[in-house]
């Protein structure tokens, strides 16, 4: 009887140049997801230097309220309409006093629940007076409550006015 012929036996590991471009490959994903994290992580969590006291006799729907800093400073910040409806164009502006600032923007969270990112760029329309326009998003309840927080950057770091308001959803 003959022998059977035998195969070529299976390699019991891929060769090197198959494997070594993947591992690369692998290797500049993982930096490229690191420095997209590091880049956006001041963008999402900014260092605060100072924070002023949440005043909660501030109501943003009869009037101007003014952030007041235990260092010195004070930010007066508004909304029009009054009314604050959702899905709405709103007018907010920024007086500071006491503050050089770089840049202000405004951050909107819902204060029990997550809508998302919500921060707009003011523009300096005369000195120490911030203007934009912002739209809040709507939500499922009638009532959403929000805070806003008025970032002031300046030489110094980033120094934080909030303030609190509920918006009513009447569709």
């Amino acid at each position: 009887m003959s022998e059977p012929l035998s195969q070529p036996a299976k390699p019991a590991h891929r060769s090197l140049t198959t494997t070594l471009p993947w591992a690369i490959f692998g290797l500049v994903l993982v930096g490229l997801a690191t420095l997209a994290v590091y880049q956006a992580w001041p963008l999402l969590y900014p260092v605060v230097t100072a924070t002023a006291p949440l005043d909660p006799a501030c109501d943003l729907r009869s009037e101007p309220c003014t952030g007041r800093f235990p260092g010195g400073g004070s930010v007066r910040f508004a909304i029009e309409p009054r009314t604050l409806p959702p899905l709405s164009p709103l007018r907010v502006t920024a007086e500071l006093e006491g503050i050089a600032a770089r840049s202000v923007e405004v951050d909107f969270a819902g204060t029990d629940m997550n809508m998302g990112y919500n921060r707009v760029s003011l523009t300096e329309t005369r000195a120490g007076r911030f203007e934009g326009t912002a739209t809040l998003p709507v939500c499922v309840r009638s009532r959403m409550g929000w805070e806003a927080k008025v970032m002031v950057h300046t030489p110094n770091g980033i120094v934080v006015a909030p303030f609190r308001f509920e918006t009513i959803n009447r569709t």
